[in-house]
């Protein structure tokens, strides 16, 4: 991400624990996790299940899918409303 904006991690790190008061880990996972939701939503996605879901959003495993969403999002995937296929 800091090569992609022409930095190094140190300063870009500063900006994310400042400028949005996370982590690194919580920033990406925020983003992660608000990808799944965009796709959990959307119909073009129905098909897929939630593990389909988790590693098109950036996680790795499925169990740290469940945790990260459940923590940030208040509700654990399975309970997000989904549209049929």
């Amino acid at each position: 991400m800091a090569q992609q904006l022409g930095t190094t991690p140190g300063p870009l790190s500063k900006v994310i624990n400042t400028g949005c008061g996370q982590n690194f880990n919580d920033f990406v996972n925020t983003c992660r996790v608000a990808e799944a939701r965009r796709r959990l939503a959307d119909p073009q996605f129905a098909h897929y299940s939630l593990v389909g879901v988790a590693l098109e959003s950036g996680f790795n495993s499925k169990s740290t899918f469940n945790r990260v969403f459940k923590k940030l999002a208040g509700h654990p995937p399975g309970a997000v409303a989904r549209p049929k296929s």
